[in-house]
């Protein structure tokens, strides 16, 4: 894990907190870019799982989710359909969209 992305400071804290120049295109660096900083926040995830079985955060509520769920029952979405889930999370929808079906 790199310096700042266990939440103990450094070059993350900085460039989330706005501190920095801005590069040539006007912008200032964020941690949001980092790969460090997205590794940091899946190992965590993935941690807290493993040590509580929390699943961590529903992206966009678990209301949307349900709603989402009981739309594809209404239109009897078939059992082998491919479901293609790009940058919605944590995959949290996936597993509750398999344990609806079962």
């Amino acid at each position: 894990m790199s310096a700042g992305a266990d939440g103990s400071g450094g070059p993350a804290v900085a460039a989330r907190s706005g501190e920095g120049s801005p590069g040539e295109d006007g912008f200032v660096p964020s941690a949001l870019g980092t790969r460090e900083h997205w590794d940091a926040v899946y190992e965590r995830e993935l941690r807290t799982f493993q040590e509580y079985g929390d699943t961590g955060e529903i992206w966009f509520g678990e209301e949307s989710m349900n709603r989402l769920i009981r739309w594809m029952q209404k239109r009897k979405i078939p059992l082998d359909a491919s479901v293609l889930d790009i940058g919605t999370g944590n995959g949290v929808f996936l597993v509750e969209l398999v344990v609806s079906l079962v």
